[in-house]
């Protein structure tokens, strides 16, 4: 855990600070006369900083239990990257960024965030060794979840937080 601590305290790191970056980057809306407290980029800019604090304290805790020296070696990396949860890691990373890099903007909100929770579902509830009516309960169940996920989700941004989504 004292490795993993220290890699995923820099990664948090790094992420709160590109967030940092972009919120003071958003508009600040001072033409409209808004208040300093609601424009846009204060709440990425608070949780990103709550993030920084615990990055940094992953880091140093790892650091003092001598997390920093990680050993790498081809072997290691090789076995660390076939491991089944780098697998899931990596289908999830690829299917986040189709989702948020592909889908959204192209096709309507809604349909792009059922398409996503669907095909997520399905690809981490099927097995190669599914048979029976097991296929279908899968299917049928990942259909239900993401369109009522898909509507509370868009209800509550619309409608709650009036958010316009994409």
């Amino acid at each position: 855990m004292k490795k993993a601590d220290f890699l995923t305290g820099l990664v948090l790191i790094g992420l709160s600070l590109y967030v940092l970056v972009e919120s003071w980057r958003m508009p600040r809306l001072e033409h409209l006369k808004v208040h300093p407290l609601s424009v846009p980029g204060i709440v990425p800019a608070f949780l990103a900083l709550v993030l920084l604090i615990f990055g940094l304290i992953l880091v140093i805790r790892s650091v003092k239990a001598g997390g920093h020296r990680l050993g790498w070696t081809r072997e290691k990396v090789k076995k660390a990257l076939s491991d089944p949860g780098m697998r899931r890691l990596r289908l999830t990373a690829v299917l986040s960024i189709a989702y948020a890099g592909i889908l959204v903007g192209r096709i309507p909100y809604w349909l792009a965030t059922a398409l996503f929770i669907f095909i997520f579902v399905l690809a981490f509830e099927w097995r190669t060794e599914t048979t029976g009516k097991e296929p279908t309960r899968i299917v049928v169940g990942a259909a239900i979840l993401a369109m009522i996920v898909t509507a509370a989700v868009s209800y509550t941004f619309e409608r709650l937080f009036l958010v316009t989504l994409p």
